[in-house]
This record gives C-alpha cells, structure tokens and sequence, in this order.
C-alpha cells in the first residue's frame, strides 16, 4: 500500500473553498479504501503564488511519506507549466509520479510519455479508483491506467458511479456557504468546444446514488449552506431524474440558492414545474444564435423554442441566465452583435460573454487550421484572439462588450 500525496494547483473564484472538489473525491475514495493520504493545496491563480513554496512543501510531504510513495496531480490547461516543472524537479525522489486531469485525458494515444517524460504512470477520465488501485498496486482496464514504458492503449475510466464516496460525507471537501456539488457526470451533446462530450458516456450509471445525495442534502442543512452551484454539465439530461433530485432538495429543507445548468430545449413543463418554490437560477449556454456559428459548433439550437421557453421563464418569474461565445467558428463582430441584440431585445436578466478557449481533445482544437484560430499568448489560459472572420482588434472590440455585460 503506497501513500499518496495529491498536488492541487487550482484556478479558484472568490468564493471557492481550499480544497476543489474533483480532488477531495479522490481523496474520499483513498479514505474509505484505507489508503493514507495528504493533499498539497496551492492556487496558481494568486497572486502570491509560488512554485518554490509548493515545491518546498511537496518535497517535504515525499521526504515524510519515504521511498514509494504515489504523487498525483490534476493536470489542467492552467496549471500545465506548473505541473511539468514540478514533476521534473521531484524526478529522482523515490516516489512514483501520476498524473490525470483533462490535459491527460485527452492527449492522443501515444504522446502522454513523450509530454511528460517524468511520469510513471497516466490516468485517462475519472481518478477515483484508479488512484485507489495504483495505491494498492493494480491496474484494472476500468481505471483508465496507462504505465510509462507500456504500449498505450488510449483506455479511459469506465467505473460506475454508484459505489464512490461522498467527499463532503467524509469530509474531504469541506462545507461552506458556497460550495459545488455533483449529482452525474457526463453529457449526451456534442459541441465542439467542450471537453464534457467525453466523460461518462460509456457508463451504464452516470448518476450518484439517491441516497447518497439525499445525505448530502441532509448536511448542507444542517450547516446551513448559503449557495449551492451544480456541476452537472446538463442538470435536466434524464427529466425523471432531476425532478426526483428537486423533490428531494426540496424534502431537505434547505434554503440555499442553486444554480443549475440547463438547456432552453429540454425544459418539459414537469421540470419547470418542480422548480417551483426553490431559489434556484437556471444558466443557459446559448453560445450564439446566429446559425452559421452554431452548425459550425455542433450546436444546434432551436430559436424558436429557445424563444418560447424564454417567455415560460419570465412567465413563472424563475431566474435566469444565458451566455455566450465570442471567437467562434464563421463569426464576425457584426453577428456577435447580432446575438447580443437577440437577448436584449427579449430582456434576458443576465447576459454574460464568454472568450472561446481551445481545449485538448475536443473538434475545435483539431481544427485551428480549417478556422485560422490564432491564440493569445500572454494569458495563463490560451483564448482565440483571431480568425479567418475576424481579426484581433475586432476581437477587442468583443471583448469589450462582454465586459460591458458582465459590469451592466
């Protein structure tokens, strides 16, 4: 049984808390599978941020856990630099290096090793179990493993989610007044620029257990929660569902105010109906409106029901918020406009914009050249400054909209 050190270099808004909760579920499986383990927190996105201080403190926690212990890091489109400098510098330790997270789970079958040179060992998808079985020394098909120096069979977890932990339940994650939750993973759409088409498709249970989240439910009153943001990439995917998961929040007691992630054309009139006496805010990824854009992403969207479900909203007076994409496929600053219009004129409540960002794995990051994307360098987070339908300073010009939204 090796001891794991998990290394957690976040990108965290304001209200997040210390700990993200994809690394307090792995944490969570560790605990309740008896494995010993620690987490490294650290938050590239601070300003006081410092490599050497993480790479003090780790060194330290492998020096303190002795030969063979397991380093795990999420490995992110923010915090990639960071992950390959530190893996280099703890190379030679005595302890076992494995690294997940989207930047892995996406790389092209074959490339991991010749990326990060330094590791021994990959996990494609979900971590949970796979860092629990690389703990005890096994590697099941299921996990998602690949070892360096093996052939890569480009394999992604395929466990159910029925059996894992709850991190808040066991404390790994810790409850504030603003906390995430997840009630399934994965996503039956297609849009190009999303990493979310991938995970959980293959999973026969792509939901936690009802009682499970009932409990959770039952701590987050207890506590007395204030803001509770869904994580599921579509909330309403299975209707049936999430309104048993309304139905139980609202059995709960509980006062918090939920976001949920929705989408206009799959609001039934059950589901709008079960909202009913929740504080709840419903966020729509409309992303344009403009047909040309949304073919181009995959995302097709149905105006007219878009329409129709807007006036529902406003109707039954439940919250809401759309955004959008700037930088996308075929667009130009006049069509952004045009979708900006779009939801002014039908007095949408909060309309955001969003930079495009290319991301490992998905369509759109294969297909640079088709688009003549040409990507920032002066950000943390690459985003699509330019194209073969727009060009940077109309780009700006976006980019000042959306800040306009965002402050109006």
């Amino acid at each position: 049984m090796k001891q794991v050190i998990l290394v957690s270099l976040d990108w965290r808004r304001p209200q997040d808390g210390k700990t993200g909760l994809g690394i307090a579920s792995i944490a969570a499986a560790l605990q309740a599978a008896d494995v010993p383990w620690r987490i490294i927190d650290a938050q590239v996105n601070c300003p006081t941020f410092s490599q050497e201080r993480t790479l003090s403190e780790l060194r330290l926690a492998i020096a303190e856990a002795g030969p063979g212990c397991l380093v795990g890091f999420g490995t992110y489109v923010w915090n990639d630099p960071e992950v390959r400098s530190l893996i280099r510098l703890i190379k030679g330790t005595g302890a076992s290096i494995a690294l997940g997270g989207p930047q892995v789970s996406y790389m092209t079958k074959g490339q991991l090793e010749s990326t990060y040179p330094e590791a021994d060992y990959f996990v494609r998808g979900q971590g949970e179990m796979a860092m629990v079985a690389l703990a005890q020394g096994v590697f099941p098909s299921e996990c998602g493993i690949h070892v360096a120096g093996t052939p890569d069979l480009g394999l992604k977890a395929d466990h159910d989610l029925l059996d894992l932990p709850s991190p808040y339940l066991l404390g790994t994650a810790k409850v504030r007044d603003n906390i995430r939750w997840e009630t399934q993973r994965g996503c039956p759409f297609k849009c190009s620029f999303c990493q979310h088409r991938e995970p959980g498709k293959r999973l026969k249970h792509q939901s936690f257990d009802g009682q499970r989240l009932e409990r959770e439910l039952a701590l987050f009153t207890a506590t007395g929660v204030k803001r509770i943001s869904v994580l599921d990439p579509i909330f309403h995917t299975n209707q049936t569902r999430a309104i048993e998961v309304l139905n139980s929040i609202k059995a709960a007691g509980i006062n918090a105010q939920f976001s949920l992630q929705c989408r206009f054309e799959t609001c039934s009139t059950d589901f709008l109906d079960a909202l009913e006496g929740l504080n709840v805010t419903l966020e729509f990824g409309l992303q344009t409106t403009v047909e040309a854009e949304y073919r181009a992403i995959k995302r097709p969207n149905q105006m007219e029901i878009v329409c129709n479900r807007i006036r529902q909203l406003q109707q039954r007076q439940i919250d809401f918020e759309v955004s959008l994409i700037y930088g996308l496929p075929n667009q130009t600053l006049d069509s952004f406009n045009a979708s900006v219009d779009w939801c002014l004129q039908r007095h949408v409540p909060r309309l955001r914009a969003w930079p495009l960002m290319l991301l490992r794995g998905t369509p759109l990051y294969e297909q640079k050249q088709l688009f003549g994307f040409r990507e920032s360098s002066e950000q943390r987070i690459p985003i699509v400054v330019a194209s073969n339908s727009f060009s940077e300073a109309e780009h700006a010009e976006m980019a000042c909209i959306a800040k306009l939204l965002e402050e109006n």
